[in-house]
Order: structure tokens, then sequence, then C-alpha cells
């Protein structure tokens, strides 16, 4: 039986795991597993499902759309509660969680981009988020075998689970429907020569041919048949190629006009306000805290999944900013057609356009420009620090942060822009941080969530929607998630 354990093990795909401490062995009403099998078995030919199914005696609404090279669309529903709901990670990734009659997550199955089952994670069924088990899988001399991790209040107890293709007279530990049928596991199957020392299988699933994943039936598996260009001036053209009059105008959502605007003033002569500047240019990167500062991504928080145990971290935690520079020397110059004062920094001469007081500091509306003439600020100062209204940017160009200042930090109403995913922050800050309620959107400008944040961090309810626009209402303390609840 060894070796025809072994010969399965090679193209092994696990469609779901069952562990008996936590759940029935029975698949009869694991709908996830028999669509799953659906796909596989057609060599990954699309499932699409809109339906309803009974599940334990009970009617069930199932809404799901499964293909090659996409994450997986699902929910289940009954009497306008969730049964189950998928989440997609950024890398494609995704997880389906299953609710109890409370509403409260108890298990939750994590699969990569390929479909392949990566591991399931058990959660206390009264209180939220408190893991039990974790159970995954590993290859061990050649054994598809099973490792399964309770949380227990005196630690963490580990057991390797083995692999049977005989129905046991004894409960087994675990129970898998394969595309070689149900296999049983337990710590009892042990092979007598297999080593203890074993090799944990890859976090992206099994290996697999290609020839396992790609149909005759499934053309242009990349889709790019359907895939267009946003605009005609996005096209790419050989240099004599003529460019086309463009017939229609350009549309562009609110937030591209405002990002358009912000990106001109940085890297023109004019500001903001479209106004032409008398002296000189304004254009990119944090000034004040010159170019030499890399200016931090904007502290807007995102939303954190949870750690790898209960939940595999789909977003990142908050991101600080960096305390305030020294202030650099400032410089008087005399002469004619040039800045009313210079900024000098180991990383080049900053030039500054604008008000002034009687001590020679920046007091009033002006604007900083870095050694390159890109603006770094511009709006108001105070005693040679941004106070008021003003805008910051990245030196890249992108703005870092548009709203109120107060002696050099973020303080007031503004909008804050994460450089690395384009999302923005809008609220209420206190000492460079979010404070107070605060609206996440992404770079398109959509809705993510909104939230109360206390020094930067997310303390109390957040409300978001799901995929499907289902409300999901978080709870927070000190940037952690305590609990969540769907609302269909």
């Amino acid at each position: 039986m060894l070796s025809k354990l072994q010969k399965i093990a090679k193209d092994l795909i696990i469609y779901s795991a069952l562990v008996s401490e936590y759940e029935r062995l029975d698949f009869k009403d694991d709908a996830l597993a028999g669509v799953r099998a659906n796909y596989f078995n057609a060599n990954c030919a699309a499932q699409n499902e809109k339906t309803e199914l009974t599940i334990s005696g009970k009617p069930h609404s199932l809404s799901c759309s499964m293909r090659l090279g996409a994450p997986l669309s699902w929910k289940i529903s009954c009497d306008n509660l969730p049964v189950q709901t998928v989440r997609r990670a950024s890398d494609g990734s995704y997880s389906v969680m299953s609710y109890g009659a409370n509403g409260v997550i108890f298990k939750r199955q994590y699969f990569d981009l390929n479909h392949l089952w990566l591991r399931t994670e058990y959660y206390d069924r009264v209180l939220e988020n408190r893991i039990s088990a974790v159970i995954s899988p590993k290859r061990v001399e050649g054994l598809v075998v099973l490792r399964l991790q309770k949380y227990l209040a005196t630690g963490v107890s580990i057991r390797d689970l083995y692999p049977s293709l005989l129905p046991p007279k004894k409960r087994c530990a675990a129970l898998i429907y394969s595309n070689s049928g149900m296999i049983w596991y337990d710590a009892r199957f042990k092979p007598e020569q297999t080593k203890p020392q074993a090799e944990e299988m890859p976090q992206n699933g099994f290996r697999f041919t290609k020839e396992a994943f790609v149909s005759e039936r499934v053309s242009d598996v990349l889709g790019l048949r359907q895939a267009d260009y946003l605009s005609s001036s996005d096209v790419p053209r050989h240099a004599e190629e003529p460019v086309p009059e463009q017939t229609e105008p350009e549309t562009y959502s609110a937030y591209d006009r405002i990002e358009h605007i912000l990106f001109e003033a940085h890297k023109t002569n004019k500001n903001i306000f479209g106004e032409l500047a008398s002296l000189s240019t304004d254009q990119s990167a944090p000034e004040e805290k010159p170019a030499e500062e890399k200016s931090a991504d904007m502290p807007a928080p995102e939303v954190p999944e949870a750690p790898e145990a209960p939940e595999k971290a789909l977003e990142k935690a908050p991101e600080e900013v960096p305390e305030e520079a020294a202030e650099p020397e400032v410089v008087q110059v005399t002469e004619e057609a040039v800045p009313d004062t210079v900024i000098a920094t180991k990383n080049g001469v900053y030039s500054y356009y604008g008000a002034m007081d009687e001590n020679h500091l920046r007091t009033g509306r002006g604007r900083t420009a870095t050694p390159d003439g890109m603006t770094a600020y511009d709006g108001g100062y105070l005693a040679d620090k941004r106070h008021g209204f003003g805008v910051c940017y990245y030196k890249e160009g992108s703005p870092n942060y548009v709203g109120d200042w107060k002696e050099g930090n973020r303080d007031g109403r503004g909008v804050g822009y994460r450089l690395s995913d384009g999302t923005m922050h809008v609220g209420k800050w206190s000492e460079n941080k979010p404070e107070g309620f605060g609206a996440r959107f992404d770079k398109e400008g959509n809705f993510l969530d909104v939230c109360t944040y206390v020094d930067g961090k997310r303390n109390g309810k957040s409300v978001s929607f799901d995929e499907d626009g289902n409300i999901v209402v978080r709870l927070w303390r000190d940037g952690e998630k305590i609990s969540e609840k769907l609302l269909l």
C-alpha cells in the first residue's frame, strides 16, 4: 500500500480536508469541495453556478465562479445570513470563510491562485478570531502528510498525520477528498520506515506539470484577446506613425483630475491654483524635510487580515511618519533674479519663493523647491515651519499630503497619499498621524473603509464592503483586529 500512496502523492489534488475533532468527516454537504472536484476533473474548465441547494435539510443560495488564473468568487447564504464567503489577497490567493449560526467565523480554508489547497484554520465557535487549530500539507518520504497544529492553553501541540486508502475501524483524525478519492489520515498510520525529518511542502501548493492545468479547450489562457488599452494615447506607436487626431475629449475621474492638477503644479511654474509663479518654479519632493529626507509613505493604515496563524495578512500595518529633520542652515542671498532665500543641505540647495518675516524666516504663503527645481512644498509657513494649508510632494512628483499643517506637522483636516499603492486616507490628523474618524480610498477613488483612529492606530469599529456588496464590520484595539462580522 505504501508504494501506491507514494504514486498517488505525485499528482494529488486535495479538494477539501476535514479534522474530526472540529467537524464531522462527511463531504456530502460540502458544496465547495464538489465545485472544486468538478473544476479539476474537467481539466480546469470554468465553473459558474447560481442556484439553490439543500444543506443539512435547509435551503441555501449558492453563487460562484471558478476559472483558471483568477481568484474564486464564492458565496453561500441561508435566510439572508452568510454561510460561506471568500476574501481575496493581493497576490491572487484567497480564503473561504465559514460562519456559524452566531455569525462568527469558525473555519477558514486557504488556496493559491491555481486553486490548490494551502491550509485550513479552525477557530473557537464562541470567541471570535481565536484560532484553535491549523492543518496543512507537506511531503515526507514521498507521501503527502498532514500537519495538525492545535493551539492549547498550555501551548501548541503539533502532530503529523499519515495517509491510508482503507477506511479504519476506529475514528481517524482527518479525512481528505481528492482526485484519488477519500484518503484517511491519522498518526497511527505512520509507516515504520518513514524518517522523522520532513521536508515542508512549498506554501504555493504542490508541484504539478503545466499539462495538469492547461486544457485544449482553454485557449488564450491569459485572456489577452479581451485586453484593451485605456485610451488611444496609451497605444505604443513607431516614430514615423502619425498620431491620429482625438475626436472625443479625454475623460477623467475626480481623483484623476485632482492628481493631474497636483502633479502639473509640481513640475511647472504654476502653483496649485493655476496662477503663474512670480519668481520661479515649484516642483517635487517633500521640502523642509528637504531632498535628503525620503518622505515616508502616508500613514494611512491598511487593514491587516491578521497574523499568519489566524489569517494570512492581506494588508500592511500602519506606516510611521519619520521625525522632523533638523532645520537646515538658511543662507540669505542678495543677488537679483534669485529666490527670496535658499536652504543649504548636504544633498544640495533648496530654493524658497514667498513671504518672509522681519527675521527672514519663511512666514506666510510660499513655495520651496528642490535642487532640481521641483516643488517640495507649496502652502503656508510660520516661523520657517509649515503652518496652515499646504501641499507636500514625494520626490517623484506625486502628492504626499494635502491639508492643514501646524508647526511643521500634519494637523487638522487633510488627505494623505500612500506612495506604495496609491491609497488615500481622508480625515483628521494630529502630529503627522490619523486621529479621529478617517476614510480610505484606493487609487481609483473606490471606497475601502471608514474607522476611528487614535494615535495613528485603528480603535473601535470599522465599516467596509466585500466584493458582493455585503457590509463588513470589524472591531479594532490598538491597530489589532479583535472581531469581524458580515452583514448581508
